[in-house]
């Protein structure tokens, strides 16, 4: 018998049922080192078949990862995928390196809040297309009747105007960012693209610049040829979704 005056121990039993057992969180450093979500890993298989991300890999995949989940997106979204690209290309902000990944696989983005006029975005695919020499955008005519053009050297092609065809494609209208009464006001990212792959194949290039699957907030553009595209398109991860306008924005 216990004595009356002896101090109180709880059994051990007591004590399992009445502390809580302590959560362990997860180790941040495993998640930073864990490996790509299955959606994200199809994705980067995908554009590796075709050629691209050739230094997406190793100690850098890592890199990337690490870059893109400090973002906060959900793995496995489209989102961070993009964020995932954002991250490769952009080297760790080297700016030789960067220069260099996106001249090999010509990635281009728009992110729809950046302030930017038509003839950046020119200059910026026309670096993409050094076979095409300098892009210039002029108008031909006056009035209502007067086409916009992108000229390089003795090729012209005509703009096509974007706004008035349907806006889900996730094209993003810039005519409002150059100014009322400016010759450039009329011109979409999507339309730059495709006459810019028009002057392409004028120089007997077979990659052209098609639109990988992104999200509202930025059109993505990688260069494939035509067959590495279609193979893109049908396995979901383009916004074209047939061989018909794959070839139609490529210019094909």
């Amino acid at each position: 018998m216990r004595d009356r005056f002896a101090p109180w121990v709880p059994h051990p039993a007591c004590l399992a049922l009445r502390t809580p057992p302590m959560s362990t969180p997860p180790s941040s450093t495993a998640a930073a080192g864990a490996p790509p979500h299955e959606k994200d890993a199809a994705f980067l298989d995908a554009l590796r078949n075709v050629g691209l991300l050739p230094d997406l890999a190793g100690e850098e995949l890592k890199r990337s990862l690490r870059v893109a989940r400090g973002k906060g997106k959900r793995e496995g979204s489209t989102q961070f995928r993009m964020d995932l690209l954002d991250a490769h290309y952009s080297a760790a902000g080297d700016a030789g390196i960067a220069r260099s990944r996106r001249q090999v696989d010509r990635y281009f983005v728009h992110h729809e809040s950046e302030p930017v006029t038509a003839s950046t975005l020119l200059d910026r695919l026309a670096a993409l297309a050094p076979e095409v020499g300098p892009i210039a955008l002029e108008r031909i005519g006056s009035g209502a009747d007067s086409t916009l053009v992108l000229r390089a050297g003795d090729d012209f092609v005509a703009l096509l105007d974007d706004f008035e065809e349907s806006m889900d494609t996730g094209d993003i209208d810039i005519r409002d960012l150059e100014g009322g009464g400016s010759p450039t006001a009329m011109v979409t990212v999507r339309g730059l693209v495709r006459g810019v792959n028009v002057l392409l194949g004028r120089r007997n290039v077979r990659e052209r610049l098609v639109p990988l699957r992104s999200d509202v907030m930025r059109e993505v553009y990688v260069a494939l040829p035509l067959t590495e595209a279609i193979d893109l398109a049908r396995a979901g991860w383009l916004e074209e979704e047939s061989a018909e306008d794959v070839m139609e924005l490529g210019g094909w």
